[in-house]
């Protein structure tokens, strides 16, 4: 039996890693940008692991960084990540210079630098919703290929957002909504009817903020997404009796994101063979 490697993720954000995600071509191809403040940053804040597990957290969310990018690679997407600095994800996706007070600010200042790459649509996702799949991606590129001036929202219950997709630019996106509230989704279609942009709601995925959103996740074992199985069946495990082989596990599960090509199918993964 081929040893499994012990946890040693590689270091998310490295200050001294030359980016070379200029080379990335955006231009007239749908493309994923996802936001994440950082593995180190994530894992500080949302802090989905008690105390005893704290020594996986930033894997967990490596994994579920990891699961976006390939639902977008699945889904035909140009690949995107919007950070304060660059991850280490590899020359295939692009980093988007994440930079402003306020979420309102940074989210439009990413939006407009993916939209002066000129791709066909732009579709905007967070990090931490591990239920988003390659065929909520493609179902909002179908919507907007149909109507280019619609906007596709994807609501969380929440109140919130795990997703805006659109093929032209949403004027003043920062101050379109009051960002990261109950009213959020509210305000901002409120705004696009304003504007005359048509809106399309996709079906509500949650997005994990606490530790009771993650519990919630693994209990709807029927929803997670193939290349999530391994890791939710390790988190299930580990908080139901503190598994003490949980560094090696997660280790095994959780594999740095390598793009192939688009529209391949999900990697068979040998713990959910």
């Amino acid at each position: 039996m081929p040893r499994r490697p012990a946890l040693d993720p590689p270091p998310p954000e490295s200050p001294g890693r030359t980016d070379r995600s200029d080379l990335v071509s955006m231009q007239g191809r749908p493309t994923l940008l996802v936001f994440s403040r950082g593995i180190a940053a994530e894992s500080s804040r949302r802090q989905l692991l008690p105390g005893s597990l704290r020594h996986v957290e930033d894997g967990t969310h490596r994994a579920f960084l990891d699961a976006a990018l390939l639902a977008g690679e699945v889904a035909g997407c140009a690949l995107a990540v919007c950070s304060p600095r660059p991850l280490d994800l590899g020359p295939a996706v692009a980093h988007i210079p994440q930079c402003g007070a306020d979420f309102g600010t940074r989210v439009e200042a990413a939006t407009s630098r993916a939209f002066a790459r000129r791709p066909s649509i732009l579709l905007i996702a967070a990090s931490d919703v591990p239920g988003l799949g390659a065929e909520h991606l493609a179902r909002a590129i179908e919507l907007l290929r149909a109507d280019p001036e619609r906007v596709v929202l994807g609501p969380s219950p929440d109140g919130g957002l795990y997703l805006i997709a659109a093929a032209r630019p949403i004027p003043d996106l920062g101050t379109a909504t009051l960002w990261c509230r109950r009213d959020t989704l509210v305000r901002l279609e409120r705004t696009l009817a304003g504007l005359g942009r048509p809106v399309v709601r996709l079906e509500p995925l949650r997005d994990l903020d606490a530790r009771a959103d993650l519990e919630s996740w693994l209990a709807d074992g029927a929803a997670i997404e193939l290349p999530l199985r391994p890791l939710a069946r390790f988190l299930r495990a580990a908080l139901a009796s503190l598994h003490p082989e949980a560094p090696a596990v997660l280790g095994f599960v959780r594999s740095s994101f390598h793009p192939a090509h688009s529209g391949r199918a999900p990697p068979s993964h040998p713990a959910s063979r």
